[in-house]
């Protein structure tokens, strides 16, 4: 059976005013107990300074004729517990009766007494078995701290609360009651033009757009809801050719995104590729719908998984497709089909491999350090080397703690540099005096290799003079490093092109491989791991070097044959005049 809106009406007022009710009771009489028991702690804290004030002053009366002397004097049951949680005496049991009573220390009115404050909790007593109020406090009895404990019955305030509770149920029901029946004169009258509503709009649904709702209605909404349904007829066919051209924005707006997508009918037919799954497909413009997966997509796992869309619901893939990562994802259509959505995720794989390769490359260079210097400093802890022994362990410390320190630095400088915090501040630098200012830094260790050390030429170019002397360093660097004793490394400035200068930093040293010169400018890469880390180079210099350089508007490039040294080259602006 079917419901008409006015007992819907109905029922909703009657549900409102009854939960009101219910909820007007139940604060009211929560709030009457909780201000009640908040008296009654009042009272029992009077109660308890008049038991400290008998106890502070008896000193010849036993445990159990003060407890009944004070419950004498208020009403009230009466504890004296010691500190270890044993009941002295009780006023409600018989002395000879008191070893029975268990351990109180856990009650948490003792506890609280225990930490200095009075303290209250309500329960069921377990030994008079009805519901009490409790309030302790630690005082001093005979010298010695002891607690006294006051339980008042809680029966008066449940039967002042029930008694409340009664009489606000019964004024709330009668309240209701009238409430109830103004709410069923209400819903009549609100519903009554809503039938008529419901008629028309069967009409209209029927395809009779001549239908129209009287305006009568007393009421503001109804008589707004009439004018919306009598314009409703008249903007109907507007808004069907509204979402006919929405439609056709639609099919434009899909063949612009850079996801590619296609719609499958039930029979994993083809129905529409947009221009990014065709271009990633390699399937034709001129597509006809209609044409089976099979026949379109040559790609065995991205066709299976086009036919199990339709069949099934299907999980997110990642598909290899020729040099692309795509990420497949497919939902099933509620009247049949599927839509596949494909996004080219190649680059984003890269990065992540990338960022990979960061963390664990930047992880060892660091774990190599730490481990050399906790085992030296562990060394020095545990036994008692030699004098000699001591400063080599203290000097491998040393070495290895620089060599983090200027791992760090490298690291701050290219995020730095790769986040695009650092600018240039172009400036008239010359090229020569910055090449020499940056030996100066390196100068003791060239000497100690015997190394021979020249600039040839001299720009004056356009560039930061920090950045740039920190290119000339890491360059000039790397080349100290990787000459023998008695090398030689050369700076050759000159001015190949208009406009721009060029810098020669060359070695006759080991030399680079050749399929190692394409990847010489990435982070931590290297192309003799194990001897770059016992040259003490960080794997950072060179990529910094490229990020200066572009940043100033240059380029860099490098140049070697194995055994024959290296030469790395870049440019920079020359400066005008």
């Amino acid at each position: 059976m079917r419901l008409r809106i006015q007992h819907w009406l109905f029922g909703g007022f009657l549900g409102v005013t009854g939960l009101l009710v219910l909820l007007l009771t139940m604060l009211v009489t929560s709030g009457l107990r909780l201000d009640l028991i908040g008296t009654f702690e009042d009272e029992l804290e009077r109660q308890l300074a008049l038991g400290t004030w008998v106890l502070e002053r008896s000193e010849h009366e036993s445990a159990d004729s003060l407890a009944r002397a004070i419950t004498s004097l208020i009403g009230y049951r009466v504890s004296i517990i010691d500190t270890a949680g044993v009941v002295l005496a009780d006023s409600y049991v018989a002395a000879e009766r008191m070893y029975q009573v268990e351990n109180h220390r856990g009650r948490p009115e003792v506890q609280g007494a225990l930490q200095g404050h009075v303290s209250y909790a309500r329960r069921t007593s377990a030994t008079v078995d009805q519901p009490l109020l409790y309030a302790a406090v630690l005082v001093h009895f005979r010298g010695a701290p002891i607690i006294l404990r006051v339980a008042a019955p809680l029966d008066t305030i449940e039967r002042t609360v029930t008694r409340v509770r009664r009489t606000v149920t019964l004024t709330g029901l009668a309240a209701m009651a009238v409430a109830l029946l103004l709410a069923f004169a209400l819903s009549v009258g609100l519903a009554r033009p809503l039938v008529v509503l419901a008629d028309r709009a069967r009409q209209l649904t029927a395809g009779d757009f001549s239908t129209r709702v009287p305006r009568g209605a007393a009421v503001a909404e109804l008589s707004e809801l009439s004018t919306a349904f009598n314009r409703l007829a008249d903007e109907l066919q507007a808004r069907l050719s509204e979402l006919r051209r929405d439609r056709d924005e639609m099919g434009a707006l899909i063949d612009t995104m850079a996801e590619g997508v296609i719609a499958l009918d039930e029979q994993a037919r083809v129905l529409r590729a947009n221009r990014s799954a065709r271009s990633l497909l390699g399937l034709p413009s001129g597509m006809q719908p209609g044409s089976p997966v099979g026949a379109l997509v040559r790609q065995s796992e991205l066709r299976e998984l086009l036919e199990e869309s339709v069949l099934h619901a299907v999980q997110t893939r990642e598909i290899r497709l020729d040099d692309h990562v795509l990420l497949a994802a497919s939902r099933r259509l509620d009247l049949g089909g599927a839509v596949t959505t494909l996004l080219d995720v190649t680059e984003t794989r890269r990065l992540e491999q990338v960022r990979r390769d960061f963390v664990a490359n930047a992880s060892h260079e660091l774990k190599t350090p730490l481990t050399a210097i906790r085992g030296f400093s562990e060394a020095l802890l545990e036994d008692d080397p030699p004098q000699n022994l001591r400063r080599d362990f203290l000097a491998s410390i040393r070495n290895n703690s620089v060599r983090m320190q200027r791992l760090v630095d490298d690291l701050l400088d290219l995020s730095r540099l790769e986040s695009g915090a650092w600018t240039a501040d172009p400036a008239r630098v010359s090229l020569a005096a910055v090449a020499y200012g940056a030996w100066a830094q390196l100068e003791e260790l060239g000497a100690d290799k015997g190394i021979d050390f020249a600039v040839d030429g001299d720009r004056v170019v356009l560039a930061d003079a920090q950045g740039l002397e920190q290119v000339f360093r890491n360059l000039l660097e790397n080349s100290v490093r990787h000459t023998d004793p008695g090398g030689t490394v050369r700076v050759a400035c000159s001015a190949p092109s208009p406009g721009l200068a060029q810098v020669e930093i060359s070695d006759d040293g080991e030399g680079i491989p050749s399929r190692a010169l394409p990847r010489i400018f990435e982070r931590f890469y290297r192309t003799d791991s194990s001897r770059a880390r016992d040259l003490g180079g960080t794997g950072l210099g060179l990529a910094i070097v490229r990020h200066l350089v572009g940043a100033m508007g240059g380029d860099v490039w490098a140049e070697s044959e194995l055994g024959k040294g290296t030469t790395i080259r870049f440019t920079l602006p020359l400066a005008e005049g």
